[in-house]
């Protein structure tokens, strides 16, 4: 902020500041943004890592792999299985929340078998064993 000394009053050049105040809140909303998308992933990480410790294990089948054109996304993996116990056939998507590096490829083909754990209390919260990072980022 500028002041300007005039023979009668301070006037007072606001132009400056204002040019700064969109820079300031683009960026203090992309801090905001990147630090509530942070959390997020964690939380769904600690989920997922919850399931496969509580959960049931059984054998599901993939029946669509998305893979996300932009990087920042993260891979889906579509499955059905049937619970212990159950008539029914539970479709599921589990989050593929590992780091990017690497592991694309490593994600299973539709109509592959993998172990499915998921929670006996409610099925459809299930995710598939493999995927599962064991480490918190």
């Amino acid at each position: 902020m500028r002041c300007i000394l005039t023979p009668t009053s301070y006037t007072v050049d606001s132009t400056m500041p204002i040019e700064f105040m969109s820079v300031i809140a683009f960026v203090g909303g992309a801090f905001l943004s990147m630090r509530a998308n942070a959390r997020s992933d964690a939380k769904g990480l600690t989920s997922q890592q919850e399931i496969l410790k509580r959960g049931d294990q059984v054998q599901g089948r993939i029946t669509k792999v998305w893979r996300p054109p932009l990087m920042g996304s993260f891979p889906r993996v579509y499955f059905e299985f049937q619970p212990s116990g159950s008539d029914q056939v539970v479709n599921c998507c589990h989050i593929d929340r590992r780091p990017m590096a690497g592991y694309i490829s490593s994600l299973p083909a539709e109509g592959t078998t993998v172990n499915v754990c998921y929670l006996p209390e409610n099925p459809a919260h299930a995710v598939i064993a493999k995927l599962v990072s064991r480490w918190m980022r």
